[in-house]
């Protein structure tokens, strides 16, 4: 029998995925972007976008080893089938992933333009694929697995699996996926996560986050944040 007690609008539950997946998709829409405006014969602007699709795959492949280890163990009690289901996708993701790593590694041994442009087309429709793949991904954990952790858990389960997650992730790890956490949430969004950093973690972690907003945010939306803040106003 499930064991939450709140209401199950699931407009008012935890949301284990929301914060992340917010800067997944921030990460691969802003990679994506790169992609399209590279000319793959130029060798800065190659090497940026390269750089970006190396950092995007990586993430993607800690993303996917994280919820391994730590979601769908939370799950498979309750419904294997759907566990395996998901495992199988992440195997997938990270053939794409792998893909995408051999497509680099050919591009780096081209010596002429053409072939050169010709594999950065290859990236483009590459990555193109592994970011359609991750988008779907993503909205089926955060409508298929959410019913099933909002039917078997509590908000508090929830939120203290989150933090045994937090916990477990390397600081360098931590700082890239926080970075665009905070280049994908509303301010709304932001203001609720450094307020719940401020109660329940040291001070320095509350001040790195807002030292990360302020260089992370554009100037309006940080002066929102801000006011928020200090005044306690909810932001519209």
């Amino acid at each position: 029998m499930p064991r939450a007690t709140q209401n199950p609008n699931k407009m008012s539950r935890y949301n284990i995925f929301n914060q992340i997946h917010k800067g997944l998709r921030a990460l691969l829409y802003d990679t994506a972007l790169t992609l399209q405006q590279t000319w793959f014969t130029n060798a800065e602007e190659t090497a940026i976008a390269l750089g970006k699709v190396k950092k995007a795959v990586d993430i993607f492949d800690k993303h996917a080893e994280h919820e391994d280890r730590f979601v769908l163990p939370a799950i498979v009690k309750y419904e294997p089938a759907l566990v395996d289901l998901f495992e199988k996708e992440h195997e997938e993701d990270h053939a794409l992933s792998q893909g995408l790593r051999d497509l680099i590694k050919v591009y780096h041994h081209a010596i002429q333009a053409g072939v050169k442009i010709e594999t950065g087309q290859a990236i483009n429709r590459a990555f193109t694929s592994f970011m359609m793949f991750n988008l779907e991904h993503m909205n089926k954990e955060e409508t298929v697995l959410n019913k099933i952790l909002w039917r078997y858990y509590t908000d508090a389960e929830l939120a203290a699996l989150n933090k045994e997650i937090v916990a477990s992730i390397p600081m360098d790890e931590l700082v890239v996926t926080s970075t665009w956490m905070m280049r994908g949430l509303s301010v709304m969004e932001i203001r609720h996560w450094l307020k719940a950093v401020e109660k329940e973690s040291p001070s320095t972690a509350f001040h790195q986050l807002l030292d990360m907003a302020e260089r992370e945010l554009a100037a309006d939306r940080f002066r929102v944040l801000q006011e928020s803040l200090t005044e306690g106003v909810m932001v519209a």
